[in-house]
């Protein structure tokens, strides 16, 4: 696990409501890890375990968005995932 010195180094990827151009206070270390899992199966494709409870959740902080067959990721939930991936693996190649 990373050490609090390290994460205060990171760069907080900032979610943006899809409703609006300015920033969310989300981040990802904001998120629990329940809500992060749900996030990255989300950006998988259709996720039947999630609950109703995180799936509004999420939709109320911008990150997904509730649509015919479900509830799916937003364009600013994928954003977040993929910048925090990005960032994991940029980090790792400077180790």
């Amino acid at each position: 696990m990373n050490s609090p010195a390290k994460r205060t180094r990171r760069t907080a990827v900032v979610a943006a409501p899809a409703s609006s151009n300015a920033p969310s206070s989300a981040t990802w270390y904001d998120l629990s890890e329940e809500e992060r899992t749900a996030l990255r199966r989300l950006n998988r494709g259709p996720y039947p375990a999630l609950t109703q409870a995180m799936g509004q959740r999420l939709i109320d902080l911008g990150l997904a968005v509730s649509r015919a067959d479900g509830v799916g990721i937003s364009r600013t939930g994928r954003e977040l995932v993929i910048n925090t991936l990005l960032e994991a693996r940029h980090e790792d190649k400077e180790r």
